[in-house]
């Protein structure tokens, strides 16, 4: 799974989204009964105006995981500075090859989480 990118995007999709329905649930839970049937009669379409401003929140939640997917699918190489390079296809762009190749740097090794906490 390391290598393959579509199945690491959806492992990193799955906690974000437990915890997000983790979250809702006990909000949900927390509520009184009156506004506990106003949101179920949101989500079964009975909430009249109401029911537009949920499938508008849904439709940008929905948008920004398909924008994070084509950016976690998209070749590219980031470098040191934040600056993005976008590879071209196969057979395309020698340019950008030497460019990419110009500002890569090794990458750096791994630091121990002790090495990480004193800073060495």
């Amino acid at each position: 799974m390391g290598q393959n990118v579509i199945l690491g995007w959806i492992a990193r999709r799955v906690p974000e989204v437990l915890g997000l329905v983790t979250m809702l649930v006990t909000f949900y839970n927390a509520l009184p009964p009156a506004h506990q049937e106003t949101i179920v009669a949101v989500v079964t379409g009975q909430g009249g105006g109401l029911t537009v401003s949920a499938v508008i929140g849904l439709g940008l939640y929905v948008w920004a995981q398909i924008m994070s997917y084509r950016a976690t699918v998209k070749p590219q190489v980031v470098t040191t500075d934040a600056k993005k390079i976008e590879l071209p296809k196969a057979g395309e762009g020698v340019g950008t090859t030497r460019k990419v190749e110009a500002l890569a740097e090794g990458a750096p090794q791994p630091k121990s989480l002790w090495e990480r906490l004193t800073g060495r």
